[in-house]
């Protein structure tokens, strides 16, 4: 009968508990990354709208403030 704790625990860090565990060349490397992989994502769901279905820049921006982005 475990307790979720917010304390250090391998694996349960929060977004923000990594970020401020990081450099700035890491913070921003990081994004660098998260941008293109979200650039990425965007792209195939717009080329495979038939599986994905229509997704309007509102939609997307509604997506990304679910995951703190």
């Amino acid at each position: 009968d475990e307790k979720f704790s917010f304390k250090y625990s391998p694996g349960k860090l929060r977004g923000n508990q990594y970020k401020s565990m990081m450099t700035k060349e890491e913070l921003e490397e990081e994004q660098r990354v998260q941008r293109e992989q979200l650039a990425a994502i965007f792209r195939l769901m717009k080329e495979k709208s038939d599986t994905f279905g229509e997704m309007s820049e509102g939609d997307m921006k509604e997506q990304l403030r679910l995951y703190d982005i």
